[in-house]
């Protein structure tokens, strides 16, 4: 009776067009190869452009159906990036005013590109939040904000692809 049961869901998700995020499988305008140069970092914070084109670039690699390129030339597509916004905030205080947590937030601009005819065929802003201990150590502090932008870097990256295949 269980199977039975299973078998039901599994057709009647099937049947009303249902699918996971990310997984319609192709790109906008028909794209197969892409190029992702290296982000553009209009923040403060340093190295944020190479974390997140290294984000960007692994999470891509795991699709079968994009093929990343090294150059424009060979690509259909350049996928742009910049990133625009980042900001640390504290957001939680202990009993002696003290900071306890702060929240780090990332936004980046992502727009693709067409190489044949040189117009946007998807452009969107994506922001993600990540909130980290903080610490009386500097240098703690330090790798618990790293690990924080690590975070945030690796969920708009999969965000990115989720958005672009499914062209919201």
């Amino acid at each position: 009776m269980k199977l039975f049961g299973l078998l039901v869901l599994a057709f009647g998700l099937v049947a009303c067009g249902y699918n996971f995020p990310g997984n319609s499988g192709t790109l906008p305008g028909g794209v197969e190869k892409v190029y992702i140069p290296l982000f553009i970092n209009q923040t403060a914070e340093p190295q944020l452009e190479n974390t997140m084109t290294n984000m960007v670039s692994e999470v891509f690699s795991r699709n079968r159906n994009i093929v990343q390129v090294k150059s424009s030339q060979e690509a259909d597509a350049v996928l742009q990036g910049v990133v625009s916004n980042y900001s640390s905030k504290a957001i939680s205080y202990d009993q002696n005013d003290d900071i306890g947590e702060f929240r780090a937030t990332m936004t980046v601009t992502m727009t693709l590109v067409s190489t044949e005819t040189k117009l946007p065929l998807w452009e969107k802003e994506i922001s993600w939040k990540k909130v980290y201990n903080a610490a009386d150590d500097k240098s703690l502090q330090e790798d618990y904000e790293q690990d924080a932008i690590e975070e945030i870097s690796r969920r708009l990256a999969e965000e990115i692809l989720y958005q672009l295949l499914d062209d919201f």
